[in-house]
């Protein structure tokens, strides 16, 4: 629950939460009119210039608890200092809304938690005290902020209730305004020949859909593309995952469900290009009926693959969907988003999603963005692309040939690249999910995306 108020004094009995920065920040809140005792332990904290955490305990009405978040030493990130500290602060607050949005994001992001399925839901509760000159940012932010959370929500709900049809119905009830959803279910993939989507579906009750939303401005504009794989449950096939792998599975769609709510994002707000975004909608599953290694598949474009490596499929579904929409849209550029390899893992940690090839804007805008999701460009060579064609046939899902996995897997989706259309590659690695509290992000799923990417379309073409 979440209050917006005009007073400190228009919420009972609840904690305050103050964020310092400097002695002026402290000028806001002389109404406390503190005891000498604090003041001074106030005045050491400023002397030593270091980043604490103070508690004051208060017999005043208006409040239970006093918790200052000293942050003076700037040399320390900021967002770290407030993980570090945030779980400290109780579940019922108050505190300043500030439109640098840090307190905030802060507090939801790191109090975040999935409870859909709780028979007893205990929520959060926020107030926060807000100038009428800054309601509409506050507003803005806490839409965002939802969309984040709604998205983590979404990620984090087990794989029985988001199986590729129920997927389909979620999309459909999301309340888009400017937004236009497209449906092609089973039979039209069958009749269309996208038959790396098929074939990965192939083992699974569950048949395979593609999602394509349409944001279409002005078709003067410039169009782009987003295309990201959307695996219901991935068990990697007749090559079948490891026990203790297997339950990361259900969050094997996160990224989809990242531009799902990035599209929710930008659908109400102003952008200078249209969008298309794609999803395509499957489960990696086991049986008799399963695609095999060794298998060769005719793709959407006619290019044959060779499937060395049936937990490769990510890059199967995006392969026809990049294909599709490179023929039947006319684009200026392509973007491709998933976990291609976990080979950054060693070089990024949870801190970095990597992004690589030619779409400078994209590539820059991503780089310099100003929110706290990071971004690191990796090389690329030509000579990779080479490295993805085959012997038997047109290419192959993995080669061992080069050892460059994070650049080997996306060289495989350029070949798909159908009308030289420029093309970027996004990899989440390891900030999609977490399984242990770590900095902003909760256990399981994080938000990473849908802030930053939002912004890189907000402005694209300025």
């Amino acid at each position: 629950m979440l209050n917006i108020l005009k007073s400190f004094t228009d919420a009972k009995k609840s904690n305050l939460v103050i964020l310092i920065k400097n002695k002026f920040d402290l000028e806001n809140y002389n109404f406390l009119n503190l005891e000498n005792s604090i003041l001074l332990k106030i005045d050491n904290i400023f002397e030593e210039q270091k980043n604490t955490f103070l508690k004051v305990y208060t017999w005043k009405d208006d409040f239970e608890e006093i918790i200052f978040l000293f942050y003076l030493d700037i040399k320390k990130d900021i967002f770290v200092f407030l993980w570090e500290n945030i779980d400290k602060i109780p579940e019922k607050i108050i505190f300043s809304y500030n439109k640098d949005n840090i307190l905030l994001d802060s507090i939801i992001l790191w109090k975040y938690d999935y409870i859909e399925y709780k028979s007893e839901k205990k929520e959060l509760e926020l107030n926060v005290v807000c100038e009428d000159s800054q309601i509409k940012n506050l507003t803005q932010r806490l839409a965002t902020l939802k969309n984040i959370t709604d998205n983590r929500d979404l990620v984090n709900k087990p794989s029985c209730d988001k199986t590729p049809d129920k997927y389909v119905q979620i999309i459909k009830n999301i309340k888009f305004k400017n937004t236009k959803i497209k449906v092609i279910d089973y039979e039209e993939i069958k009749r269309l020949w996208l038959n790396l989507i098929e074939a990965v579906w192939r083992a699974s009750n569950y048949k395979p859909r593609l999602v394509i939303l349409e944001r279409i401005v002005d078709k003067k504009l410039p169009t782009i593309w987003l295309v990201w794989k959307w695996i219901t449950f991935d068990t990697w096939g007749l090559h079948i995952k490891p026990e203790n792998h297997m339950d990361d599975m259900k969050i094997d769609m996160a990224w989809s469900s990242t531009l799902l709510w990035t599209m929710k994002e930008i659908d109400e707000k102003e952008i200078k290009c249209n969008i298309i975004c794609a999803l395509p909608i499957a489960e990696n599953s086991i049986s008799w009926d399963a695609f095999r290694p060794w298998d060769i598949i005719k793709s959407y474009c006619g290019k044959t693959v060779e499937i060395v490596n049936t937990d490769a499929e990510w890059r199967l579904v995006l392969a026809d969907s990049m294909s599709y929409i490179s023929k039947n849209y006319k684009l200026e550029s392509i973007t491709t988003v998933a976990t291609l390899t976990w080979a950054c893992i060693y070089a990024l940690w949870y801190n970095y999603a990597w992004i690589m090839w030619n779409n400078r804007q994209f590539i820059d805008n991503l780089l310099n963005n100003e929110t706290f999701e990071k971004y690191w460009e990796l090389p690329f060579w030509d000579f990779y692309i080479e490295k993805t064609k085959w012997k038997i046939s047109d290419l192959v899902n993995i080669t061992e040939l080069v050892y460059t996995w994070c650049s080997m897997w996306w060289a495989f989706l350029a070949n798909f690249v159908l009308n030289n259309e420029r093309f970027t590659h996004i990899d989440m690695v390891w900030p999609w999910f977490v399984k242990e509290k770590y900095w902003l992000y909760n256990v399981w799923a994080t938000w990473f995306w849908v802030d930053s990417l939002s912004k890189m379309i907000l402005n694209y073409g300025k």
